[in-house]
């Protein structure tokens, strides 16, 4: 996959995992975090399930990298000074365009 080469080559740690796709943190109940970490997720978002659906409704390709701004799976949330890493976010972004020049 392109994603993980482009990755390796920069060598850019990463993990590839499942992640669970909700639309709100209210569902996030105990019982369904138990589940979805059963199921093997080790993250959860509110886009990615849209953005695959879209593209295979239009027949596109896509890739999805998460970046991980906070932390809520500990008793208290972790907000790992998100806002602030403006560079990471600009980072990213140049990285996801090496990515696309490959595809």
């Amino acid at each position: 996959m392109t994603i993980e080469k482009v990755l390796n080559r920069e060598k850019i740690p990463f993990i590839k995992a499942k992640t669970w796709t909700t639309d709100a943190i209210f569902r996030e109940t105990e019982a369904k975090i138990a589940k979805r970490v059963s199921e093997g997720c080790v993250t959860v978002e509110m886009e990615a399930a849209a953005f695959f659906a879209v593209s295979k409704f239009r027949n596109v390709l896509l890739g999805q990298i998460l970046y991980v701004g906070d932390d809520l799976s500990g008793i208290e949330w972790n907000k790992r000074a998100w806002v602030s890493r403006e560079t990471i976010r600009a980072n990213l972004v140049d990285l996801c365009l090496k990515i696309a020049t490959e595809l």
